[in-house]
This record gives structure tokens, C-alpha cells and sequence, in this order.
């Protein structure tokens, strides 16, 4: 787990965001640049270490961005009725290399949207900041 890292000059009300990637690459560039546009990003390598994350009471996440294939003992999936049923205020986008995977997860997932990986730098973040004018 990475702690909380937000960028110089960052919103203090900018969401904190939980990215759950295993590919190292992968997560490392998306949370960098989820830093960079002003986020405060904590990242996991499976599901298990983001419920342990998701589960401390000091940390007040408010997005979850994680790939349905994440291992753990939940998928992403289960994952994300995990979070509805122990932090319902929580929002989850739910990420996929196939479309079919992340129609699925729009299934569980209230605003969407259908992610795909690679990820979309510019989606992803038009994603977070409307989940942060419905707040």
C-alpha cells in the first residue's frame, strides 16, 4: 500500500481516491497522474489490501477506482457490493480490457462509467470531478 500522496497546491476538498491495480506500471502512472491533476491517491495491489485500507477509520475514502480482474479474495466485482454494503457513500468505477466486463460493472456501480483499460487519463478524470459536483 502507498499512503495517501497529494500533490503541492492540491484542492483540500479534492476527493481521496483508492486506485486497486495489480500491475505496478499501471497504477503507479494512473496515480501519479491523478496526483498531478491535484488528488489525493492511495493505492492497493489487490482487493485484500483495499478492503484492510477501506476498513481503517482514519482514512475517508471517497472514490475507489479498481480493475475487475484485481486479485484478492473478491474480484473487483465482489469488491464493489463489498464496499455498498460496509461503506455505501462510497463511489466505485469498476475498469475491465473487455467492454463486455465493464457493462457488467456498470451493473454495480450507481454513475458509472464503463472504464476501460488502458485507462483513458482524460475519462478518468472527467469521471472524478463529476462524482465531485454530486457531492
Amino acid at each position: 500500500m502507498t499512503e495517501t500522496n497529494t500533490a503541492p497546491g492540491a484542492d483540500v476538498g479534492a476527493p481521496q481516491l483508492l486506485f486497486v491495480e495489480a500491475d505496478i506500471v499501471v497504477r503507479s502512472a494512473m496515480a501519479a497522474y491523478l496526483r498531478e491533476c491535484g488528488y489525493s491517491v492511495i493505492e492497493a495491489a489487490s482487493t485484500d489490501e483495499a478492503q484492510a485500507i477501506l476498513l481503517r477509520s482514519d482514512l475517508d475514502i471517497d472514490i475507489v477506482v479498481a480493475d475487475v480482474d484485481t486479485p484478492g479474495a473478491l474480484d473487483g466485482f465482489r469488491l464493489a457490493r463489498w464496499i455498498a454494503e460496509h461503506r455505501p457513500g462510497t463511489h466505485v468505477a469498476l475498469s475491465a480490457t473487455v467492454q463486455r466486463a465493464a457493462k457488467l460493472a456498470a451493473e454495480l456501480c450507481r454513475e458509472g462509467p464503463n472504464l476501460t483499460v488502458p485507462y483513458d487519463h482524460a475519462a478518468l478524470l472527467d469521471y472524478i470531478k463529476r462524482l465531485r459536483i454530486k457531492r
